[in-house]
Order: structure tokens, then C-alpha cells, then sequence
């Protein structure tokens, strides 16, 4: 016993000598690419580095790239008690904010590249939103061009954010206006379960602008002449949306129409390439909804190559709607859960106006046939030959037409494309079932 105690003291003694000797190649590495390494990490683990060597003590402070995350403080808990998960959540809470709090206070946030915060989670109370956007909101007013900051060396005319992440905060009615005075240099930002009271969001750099899941209310106007990707998931709002961001090449809109007492309206895009509406609880439409403006909506992305609608119902013509324009771009097309029920008029139309597609699917679509099973329902008529040759369709660039089903009788739209055959020489019917 001796003999190995003896023997292991050696070794640990030789083990000290050599690590004593081998140089810290790490911290020798010069600034940038240390703070290139800590833009990877969480805050707080950024902010633990400090521990490590004096080299480390002070670089947390000029990292490019924050992110604060609540996940960070989380406490496990498997008592399953409610009394103890309200005390973790306060004690995960309160260690949270006095981090975030004094993290904002010691870095230049105006010198960051990328900045994201996690604030909350599903179910968290408003108080905790609104708490997290007074952070924010005392931190662009601390940084704000008209407020000049001397203390060690930190000081910035404006913002260089160019990333913006914010998820579970209440943003109040000047956030808009601080996105485009102060960030002159934003190009993406991305709002995620955000309370959002501003009613206009306005740049001159953003380039990509993701919004989903959040309550707007009162947003009117999204104004960006830059913006190349706008995702709009989720979310409710009170009020008629005008979009203009005439550089958009990519458009995503998935909302529940039931959370939306405005409408949409998008203007010119003429470099849209890829569109997609979505539509989900169309349970209680009303006029004033997205789906009785769902005529025009189509009409504003009438540039696009590549169209992908789903949940789309029967389009009901006003004296308000817009003419039908025509899809000169349109390529493809996919048609998804949409309500073809109307004798395919919607379909008509697109085949009417888009002269240059080249693909069309419908996937789980509802078609005029399907409602030969409901009692006392009337059969729908068959398109006669001498119908269907007045049709004014030109598709001489289709080449596939994909109809994906699960149980419905495809018969109608089947026969619908072989009456208009000879208007379409160069199309293939294929027909997929799936389970």
C-alpha cells in the first residue's frame, strides 16, 4: 500500500510539472478569435469564463454575440408539487433577471453584432413579458445616437446590431421607431411569442423579418425596401396589415384566420419567387377576415414563379374585389387542402391566367364529387365537351399534373383535365393515393 501510494503522489507530482510547463495555447489565441469562440456559447457560460485566467477576466464584455436564455436558470424539479414549482420559477426568475440585468449594464450592446433573449415560456406570466421589454427598452434608450456614454472606453454613436432575437418580451409603441433610428445596421430581426404594442415597423437595412406567434393588434404598416424574406407565422391582429417590401423574394404567410379582425394587404413585389399562404381555422369567417379577402391576397402575389396555397375555401366575388391578374411568372403550383367544390372555378382561373406553369399538384383537396355521399345532396353536373372547349386555357408549358388523395373520388377533376387535353398537349396525369 505504501509502494502505490508513493508511486501515485509521483505521478501526480509529474502531471503538475508538465501542465505547469505546456503553455496556455488557448488564451494566447489574440481576441478575436477568442470572442469568436465565446459568440457560440450562452451568456452565462460567456460570462463564466471570467474565472479562468486574468487573460479571460474582461473579455466577456466585448463579445460580438449574446445570447440570454432563461433554459439557463432553469431548476430541475421532480417533486411535481405546485408550491414547489411556483418557488423555482420565482428563485429562476429573479437569478435570471439580476443576470440579465447587470449583463446589459456592463456590455456595449451598441457594439454587438447578433443579440438574442429568451425570455420566457410557454404559459409565463404578462408581468415577466413586460419586465423583459423594459430590459430592452432601457437599453436602446442607453445606446440611443443622441446619448453620448464615457465609461472605460465604452462608447457608440449608434447601433451595429445586425441580429436581432427576441422571444417572449412585450415590446411597447416606440420599439419600432428604435429599430429604425437606432439599429442602422439591422438586417435580421425575429420576433417569437411577443407582445408587440408598436404599430409600424420601418427600415432602410433590414433584410429578413420572421413574426410568428405574436400579438400584433395593433401593427398597420410594415414598410422595408430591402427586405428579402418576410415570415409572418402564427399570430392575431386588429387591424388592415399593409405590407411594402417591393425586394421580397420570399413570402410566407401562416395565420389562423379566426385571429384576425384586419386583412392583409400586400403591394407590388416584382422579384417574388416563392409564396406561401396557409390558412388554418376557417371555423367563424367573417367578411371582414383573411378569407373573404383571399381573392385580392392571391392577386398581390401574382408575381411569384412558385405559389403554394393551403386551406383555401370557395373565393367570394365582390364589387370590391380586384380583377384576376394574370401570373405571368408562375411555374408551379400546389393547391393544398383548398375547397375546389366551386366547379373548379378556382382552378379555371389559374389555369386561365398562368401561361407559363409547368406543374400543378392538388393534395387533399376537396372536389365537386365529394359531396355525392352526403343524403339529399344533388350530384354535380359534368362538364360537357362543348363546355370545356370554351374555356380559354393556353397551358402549352404544362407538363405534370400530380393529383395527391387519401379517399375522395378524383373522377371530376380527372375528367375536368382530359376534356381540356388537347389545350394542355404536353401534360401527364399522374395520381397518388396516399393512407
Amino acid at each position: 500500500m505504501e509502494l502505490n501510494e508513493a508511486t501515485r503522489k509521483q505521478a501526480c507530482a509529474s502531471t503538475s510539472r508538465s501542465l505547469a510547463s505546456d503553455p496556455d495555447r488557448l488564451s494566447a489565441l489574440p481576441d478575436c478569435l477568442l470572442h469568436t469562440i465565446m459568440s457560440f456559447m450562452k451568456a452565462r457560460q460567456a460570462v463564466q469564463t471570467c474565472v479562468l485566467s486574468t487573460r479571460w477576466r474582461h473579455l466577456w464584455h466585448s463579445v460580438p454575440c449574446l445570447d440570454i436564455d432563461l433554459d439557463e436558470f432553469k431548476v430541475d424539479n421532480d417533486t411535481g408539487s405546485f408550491e414547489d414549482n411556483d418557488i423555482d420559477n420565482d428563485t429562476e426568475w429573479g437569478n435570471f433577471g439580476n443576470f440579465t440585468v447587470n449583463l446589459l449594464l456592463r456590455c456595449n450592446i451598441a457594439l454587438l453584432d447578433s443579440f438574442k433573449l429568451r425570455a420566457g415560456w410557454v404559459g409565463a406570466p404578462y408581468s415577466a413579458k413586460r419586465q423583459a421589454g423594459g430590459w430592452i427598452r432601457h437599453a436602446m434608450k442607453y445606446w440611443a445616437p443622441d446619448t453620448v456614454i464615457q465609461r472605460e472606453g465604452l462608447c457608440s454613436s449608434f447601433w451595429h446590431l445586425k441580429s436581432l432575437y427576441l422571444c417572449y418580451v412585450f415590446l411597447n409603441k416606440n420599439f419600432g421607431m428604435y429599430v429604425s433610428s437606432v439599429c442602422h445596421t439591422l438586417e435580421d430581426l425575429e420576433l417569437d411569442n411577443c407582445t408587440c404594442a408598436f404599430h409600424s415597423i420601418t427600415s432602410h437595412t433590414l433584410k429578413n423579418l420572421v413574426l410568428k406567434n405574436c400579438g400584433w393588434f395593433k401593427l398597420s404598416e410594415i414598410t422595408l425596401p430591402t427586405l428579402k424574406t418576410l415570415v409572418i407565422d402564427g399570430g392575431s391582429n386588429c387591424y388592415l396589415l399593409v405590407i411594402v417590401a417591393p425586394a421580397v423574394t420570399y413570402l410566407l404567410l401562416d395565420v389562423n384566420v379566426d385571429c384576425f379582425l384586419g386583412r392583409i394587404s400586400i403591394k407590388e413585389m416584382p422579384y417574388l419567387a416563392n409564396a406561401s399562404i396557409h390558412q388554418r381555422g376557417c371555423g367563424h369567417m367573417v367578411e371582414n377576415q383573411l378569407p373573404g379577402n383571399q381573392f385580392n391576397l392571391l392577386c398581390d402575389v401574382s408575381d411569384t414563379t412558385s405559389l403554394e396555397l393551403s386551406g383555401f375555401g370557395i373565393m367570394k366575388l365582390s364589387e370590391e374585389s380586384k380583377p384576376f391578374q394574370e401570373f405571368k411568372n408562375l411555374r408551379n403550383l400546389l393547391l393544398d387542402n383548398c375547397d375546389l367544390t366551386d366547379d373548379f372555378q378556382m382552378l379555371t382561373l389559374f389555369l386561365q391566367n398562368s401561361l407559363n406553369l409547368e406543374k400543378l399538384t392538388l393534395r387533399h383537396c376537396k372536389f365537386p364529387n365529394d359531396s355525392k355521399k352526403k343524403k339529399g345532396v344533388q350530384k354535380p353536373k359534368k362538364s360537357s365537351p362543348s363546355q370545356c372547349q370554351t374555356l380559354d386555357i393556353q397551358c402549352d408549358n404544362l407538363k405534370l399534373t400530380e393529383i395527391i388523395y387519401k379517399d375522395n373520388d378524383v373522377h371530376q377533376p380527372v375528367e375536368l383535365l382530359m376534356c381540356i387535353s388537347w389545350k394542355m398537349p404536353k401534360n401527364y396525369i399522374k395520381l397518388t393515393k396516399v393512407d
